[in-house]
């Protein structure tokens, strides 16, 4: 097993860090089904580190992937051949109708991940930035997919983790 990651390089302190990402995490929702979290690299003040933290897309943007997905939009369609192995476009449409329903239920802001608190800010995955606390340069390395433990767990439809 492992996860995707993307590495951070700080060359004025010597650190990098590295943050992984979860296949294997899931909202429960009132109807006793699951939705997979959306995630993105992000800093979390109250962790001190980057972290993943939950993407919560709004109810325009899903609207706009379904209808460029029933309109044929190429670069949409040869996202979903790639990353479905051939499943019918249909079932990513199906996925986010669920997810436009989860978004229209859903009043809480993103958060991070690991501790659960609001207002992580996302970090890029490609290029150069200045570090959201400290300002030094960051630097994105590499990225793929790591061999570590895989996460396994379930939130609440409002991001917070069942313990």
């Amino acid at each position: 097993m492992g996860r995707g990651f993307v590495e951070y390089h700080l060359p004025e302190s010597g650190r990098d860090e590295w943050v992984l990402f979860s296949a294997f995490i899931y909202y429960h929702l009132a109807d006793g089904t699951k939705l997979s979290i959306l995630q993105e690299p992000a800093w979390c003040s109250a962790c001190k580190a980057f972290v993943i933290a939950e993407v919560v897309p709004s109810v325009e943007s899903l609207e706009e992937k379904i209808r460029g997905l029933q309109a044929g939009d190429p670069e949409l369609l040869q996202t979903w051949a790639f990353v479905s192995n051939g499943a019918p476009v249909e079932e990513r449409i199906t996925e986010l109708r669920r997810r436009i329903e989860w978004r229209r239920s859903r009043r809480s802001p993103p958060k991070c991940l690991h501790c659960g608190s609001l207002g992580s800010v996302p970090i890029p995955m490609s290029g150069e930035f200045a570090h959201p606390h400290t300002g030094e340069r960051v630097i994105v390395g590499s990225s793929g997919f790591a061999v570590t433990d895989s996460w396994f767990a379930e939130f609440s439809s409002e991001g917070k983790q069942f313990t």
